[in-house]
């Protein structure tokens, strides 16, 4: 005997050690669920190549998260000295980008389209977007943000998806905490109460949270060097599983150990046939739960497959109780239970031993009740889900409150836009792509639910007028409507034209006349061999064209005295030379007026010219009139709607503005932002985000991109893939996990049918569970449907748990050493011992889930509820369920309308007495 206490003596000091260990090797646990408790979508859904195509989109916002900063006036318009404190605050944003790591500000103060975009409708609110790196964690830029985002008289919020979903973090650790120590002190109120020990329920909480702190030590360093699956829910089953079952466990074991002492055995006696006959059952009960959470390993989606950690922590368990509280039984003995000196056991159970009674005298109809009161509320049952984080945190959220002011005063796909991504091989930036682009852009905003799209093309979520061709012709035909109207003036102009060449052909007449009479005054002076003053010589000329009726006025005579006087000046010629001078002079006026009649005869020809031009004009005229009246004809036609955009224009930096905004930086990618009219986390949304990915790729067959890559990004995006992947994924699950279950089953009870029955019953209880969950839910937390991570998690929790309890009952019915009995009779005599311990471990397991509910995280609360509702189902439907299957199975002649029920009630009376 002193060899068996000195083995465990060893084993208690082995576990102090790992203890120990545990503790120091423990790591930090909070930042590898931030780093590594995401939701891990496969990189080939849609909502992922999305990412990826957005991480590497350049213009310096790759990879960065998208913050959204809420200035909120409540119900009234921002004021005009409200307004001038947000774009100091916006201003602020612009000249720390540094600090913040912003790499983009989009306010509503940068151009008509932002204005249009950012402020609400009502004047209330106005939003400012920050493309934000991931310098710090989400944590410290949440709070560094929220700090300068502080703008007097207004409220403000900074919201985000990776706000959301680091709140939800946090809320989900502060919930563990709340759940450990409320688990912790009602396990030891509970433990008190059942054993009326002090020294009982501290061991089993200390073996339990040994198994805890060990157990999470490994899965932790796991996930740290091996990345081991793990989520934000992950430590709280640990929790509430070990502490419940491990607890039940302890509950079994020291019921053993105290009747094994009670009749008469000293402590390691006791201890060795404890550990023998109630530890087979813990032994076997353990493996199921460790068949069925090793299962979820199997799982693809990564929040399922994080449950895994949960047989880590069974495993410990096992170990723990069946090696850790022999030592303490084994040297403690009967002072275990001190401070009570009593040794009596658990008594039979009267709920379990009535139910079964009935059940077995009347199992059909023991049925026939079990299903009526069970079926209406799996009929009742909405499959719908919520797929939206943000239900799961409180409504004092900043976060959350500003994602619901965007809801308010915005449309309700504001918050969470959806992005559509096309990745083509070549640039975009061309008249041609950006013509299909915004053929496409169009018919996704005919799509039902659109509330607008915005994109290369349509940066304001409408069509630029100038960019299409109905625009473009309304200014050329107004352009041809001016030409035509001068054309039509210089026509006019043009055949009006009378030119009066009789001037002309005077001047011409008079200088000839000039001149052969300067020729003639040179000869007669030459002749006398004098020379005269230019003056004279004037003179005499004007005396000789009087004669003739043609004399000179003053100015005439003045001019040309000028002429005659400054070439004597500048010849100083003797008299021969002024006479050649007056020679050259009358020849140079002769050749001015045989030019005035050359010019006469051609003004005479323009004339002619101009007339046929003009009607020149008016043909060409009458031509572009009805090439304008082609182009206003096009103009109205659907043909006007048509996309184009002239190079200068592509070239601009007005348009560059947009291509840097919806373009990649190597312009080989474009995006579309679609902001739905319905709330983007419904199953609505979810369905009509997935229907827009085909929309676009059937809108680019037969075009320069029908090989492009498209994705929908963008959170509705994300829970669509979540949805899909969770749903199939856990239906694969639940199939793995219900055949290594019932696998076991039937090692354990050496039977085909009664792991069935088992299961059915199981499976009936859980969409119970389901259907009475959602009605409190809906009549009570005011949330109609469940979260969508509520149906998997409450179905591992009741099935393993629920397959634990029946464990419980089918070993003892196994173990009945007297065989006489029929079947019926033992599984009442089974029901009877097993129903207290049964019921006192549900008791334990409920209270150690409803210390979930002050978590305020929504999917912990509905799985709290239904495991709950479940463990309350299973307690009262295994005493009827069970004993009536087993009836009709094993007695099916033995019904109580049949011929041989006496003889056989009297065959069982008999046999019941003898046995005593």
């Amino acid at each position: 005997m002193n060899k068996f206490i000195r083995r465990y003596t060893v084993s208690f000091f082995i576990w102090l050690a790992v203890l120990i260990a545990s503790v120091v090797m423990l790591p930090n646990v909070s930042q590898l669920i931030t780093d590594k408790g995401e939701t891990k979508i496969p990189s080939s859904a849609q909502s992922q190549v999305a990412d990826t195509i957005q991480s590497h989109w350049g213009h310096k916002i790759g990879n960065t998260r998208q913050v959204v900063v809420v200035f909120n006036n409540g119900d009234k318009k921002i004021t005009s000295s409200q307004q001038a404190a947000i774009d100091r605050t916006i201003a602020d944003f612009e000249s720390d980008k540094k600090d913040f790591d912003i790499k983009k500000v989009t306010s509503p103060n940068q151009n008509a389209i932002t204005k249009k975009q950012l402020i609400s409708k009502d004047k209330t609110t106005e939003l400012v977007q920050l493309d934000v790196g991931k310098r710090d964690s989400v944590d410290k830029m949440n709070k560094d943000i929220t700090k300068a985002a502080k703008t007097n008289g207004v409220k403000t919020y900074v919201t985000g998806s990776d706000i959301l979903n680091d709140d939800f973090r946090i809320v989900t650790e502060q919930g563990l905490k709340k759940t450990e120590l409320i688990t912790v002190v009602f396990i030891l109120i509970v433990l008190i109460i059942v054993f009326r020990s002090l020294i009982v329920p501290f061991i089993s909480l200390l073996s339990v949270g040994v198994s805890f702190l060990v157990s999470q030590s490994i899965v932790m360093n796991l996930v740290d060097k091996y990345n081991f699956p793990i989520s934000n829910f992950t430590q709280i089953f640990m929790v509430v599983v070990l502490f419940g079952i491990g607890t039940d466990y302890n509950i079994l074991l020291f019921n053993e150990f105290k009747n094994q002492l009670s009749q008469g055995k000293d402590k390691v006696e006791a201890t060795i046939a404890a550990r023998k006959t109630a530890g087979r059952t813990i032994l076997y009960s353990g493996t199921s739960l460790l068949i069925g959470f090793s299962a979820l390993g199997l799982a693809k989606f990564s929040i399922y497959r994080s449950a895994v950690g949960v047989a880590v922590g069974v495993a410990v368990l096992l170990l723990v109780l069946l090696t850790l509280n022999p030592f303490f039984m084994s040297t403690l003995g009967q002072r275990i239970f001190w401070p009570s000196k009593s040794l009596k056991g658990e008594s039979n159970s009267r709920t379990w031993t009535f139910l079964s009674k009935h059940s077995v005298a009347h199992p059909i109809i023991a049925l026939l009740i079990a299903l009526v009161a069970t079926v209406p509320f799996v009929l009742n049952y909405n499959s719908q889900l919520d797929y939206d984080n943000v239900v799961e945190l409180n409504s004092g959220i900043s976060a959350k409150k500003g994602f619901e002011v965007v809801q308010d005063h915005f449309s309700k796909g504001t918050a969470e836009p959806t992005t559509i991504y096309i990745k083509a091989d070549h640039k975009l930036d061309n008249e041609k792509d950006l013509k299909e682009i915004d053929r496409i852009t169009k018919q996704v905003q005919q799509e039902k639910g659109i509330d607008s799209v915005n994109t290369v093309t349509q940066p304001g979520g409408v069509p630029l007028k100038q960019l299409y061709l109905s625009d473009q012709l309304s200014t050329l035909t107004g352009n041809v409507n001016t030409m035509q109207k001068g054309l039509k003036k210089v026509s006019k102009g043009m055949k009006n034209s009378d030119f009066n060449t009789t001037p002309l052909s005077d001047i011409g007449s008079s200088t000839q006349s000039i001149a052969s009479q300067l020729t003639a005054i040179q000869q007669s002076y030459q002749a006398a061999g004098t020379s005269a003053t230019p003056t004279q010589m004037v003179g005499q000329l004007n005396q000789q064209l009087s004669a003739g009726g043609q004399g000179l006025n003053s100015i005439q005579q003045s001019a040309l005295t000028s002429a005659v006087t400054q070439v004597a000046a500048k010849q100083q010629q003797t008299a021969s030379t002024m006479q050649s001078s007056l020679q050259g002079v009358a020849s140079d006026t002769k050749s001015i007026g045989t030019n005035a009649k050359l010019l006469q005869t051609e003004l005479e020809q323009m004339q002619t010219k101009l007339m046929a031009a003009g009607n020149g004009i008016d043909t060409v005229n009458d031509g572009l009139g009805q090439t304008n009246q082609y182009l206003k004809g096009v103009q109205k036609s659907a043909a006007a709607d048509t996309f184009y955009i002239p190079n200068n224009v592509l070239k601009s930096k007005t348009f560059k503005t947009s291509t840097d905004t919806y373009m990649s930086s190597d312009k080989k990618a474009v995006k579309m932002i679609v902001v739905l009219k319905t709330d983007p986390s419904t199953e609505t949304s979810m369905n009509r985000a997935s229907s827009l990915k085909q929309v676009v790729k059937d809108n680019l067959k037969g075009t320069d991109m029908k090989n492009a890559t498209v994705a929908v990004g963008g959170q509705t995006s994300n829970l669509n893939d979540t949805k899909n992947i969770a749903t199939s994924d856990f239906l694969r699950t639940a199939i793995i996990m219900i055949v290594g279950i019932t696998f076991a089953l039937m090692l354990i009870s050496h039977s085909l049918l009664q792991p069935v029955y088992v299961m059915v019953m199981l499976l009936l209880t859980y969409f119970t569970s389901l259907g009475l969950t959602e009605l409190i839910s809906g009549k009570v937390l005011h949330q109609d449907t469940l979260t969508w991570n509520t149906p998997f998690f409450t179905f591992i929790m009741l099935i393993a748990l629920g397959v634990d309890y029946s464990i419980f009952l089918i070993m003892q019915y196994h173990n009945n050493p007297d065989h006489t009995l029929f079947p019926s009779q033992r599984i009442i005599q089974a029901a009877g011992i097993i129903g207290s311990v049964v019921i006192s471990a549900v008791v334990i397991l409920g209270g150690t889930f409803a210390a979930l509910m002050p978590s305020g995280v929504m999917t912990l609360i509905q799985v709290a509820v239904g495991v709950i509702l479940g463990l309350v189902i299973l307690v009262i439907a295994i005493p009827i369920v069970f004993p009536a299957l087993i009836k009709l199975t094993y007695e099916p002649f033995h019904l109580p309308w049949s011929k041989s029920a006496k003889t056989n009630s009297g065959d069982q009376t008999r046999t019941a007495r003898s046995s005593k």
